[in-house]
């Protein structure tokens, strides 16, 4: 199977999060769809140079949702460039889970399409608990199974219980706010069994 990396918001650390896996196991990258100057893409070449880079289904210029965005240029998104019959991927999308990329087609759906489980990304801000579980809700009433989740910054010990006590997932890992060098983070947090069990 492969990892779909897919966050309760937008900046929720899912690039981070892709960067580390991809740092930490032989594996390919998928950015599904890049909106935006941003590149992603970028990012793990620069903090995972060995891994091979699958290039973007579409790159749009506009900041926006696949969907916007595409409207904005005229684009039609063709959902078959979206799936995938490979395996030991780790795929990023882009946004939340209910983020329009086409007509009756969002970004939970392109989950489903890729063989995946999903990687639940979150920032701890208020408001986490509720993104959390609503994420997870959505992926359950898809039957798409779940790796677990990822809290990008600091969290107390209480909000991590309540977490996992509602959810039924398991916090795999508390990750810092976002640094400009990533390698020494890398280097200093070791991967989950229940990550790397999944692309092996």
């Amino acid at each position: 199977m492969n990892i779909f990396v897919t966050g309760t918001d937008t900046d929720a650390g899912k690039t981070t999060v892709s960067a580390w896996i991809c740092s930490k196991i032989h594996t390919k990258y998928w950015k599904l769809i890049q909106t935006g100057n941003d590149s992603d893409s970028e990012v793990i070449r620069k903090f995972s140079p060995s891994t091979e880079i699958i290039p973007e289904a579409y790159r749009l210029k506009a900041p926006l949702s696949a969907y916007d965005a595409a409207n904005k240029e005229s684009v039609t998104i063709d959902i078959e460039k979206l799936t995938t019959a490979e395996n030991r991927i780790v795929i990023e999308g882009a946004g939340g889970v209910f983020v329009p990329i086409c007509d009756n087609f969002l970004m939970i759906d392109a989950i489903k399409c890729t063989n995946s489980k999903a990687l639940v990304v979150a920032r701890s801000k208020l408001g986490v608990i509720n993104h959390i579980l609503l994420t997870l809700f959505a992926l359950k009433s898809k039957n798409i199974p779940i790796v677990g989740i990822i809290i990008s910054g600091n969290i107390e010990e209480n909000i991590k219980k309540t977490i996992e006590k509602f959810s039924g997932e398991k916090i795999l890992a508390i990750l810092p706010e976002q640094q400009s060098d990533l390698r020494p983070l890398f280097e200093s947090t070791p991967l989950p069994s229940e990550i790397s069990e999944v692309l092996l």
